[in-house]
């Protein structure tokens, strides 16, 4: 029988789930450091998986401009 040390993270039991992964989610990088990464991903595609990268990042667009008018709407 394997014994294995577990942690829990007191804030955790503590805190509703909504708010302790607010608080313990990593912010994310700066915009500066997402294109650099974006770029060398992008070298390495092929022109499909360009194409597919594209209109998957499309999609995503329209479903954030559909989020901020409703956001806007609800001011």
């Amino acid at each position: 029988m394997s014994h294995e040390l577990l942690a829990v993270d007191p804030l955790s039991l503590l805190l509703s789930p909504s708010v302790y992964i607010r608080l313990t989610l990593p912010d994310p990088p700066p915009i500066e450091v997402l294109t650099s990464q974006f770029r060398e991903l992008v070298r390495n595609m092929d022109v499909a998986e360009r194409r597919q990268a594209s209109s998957r990042a499309k999609a995503l667009g329209v479903y954030a401009d559909a989020l901020q008018k409703a956001l806007s709407k609800a001011e």
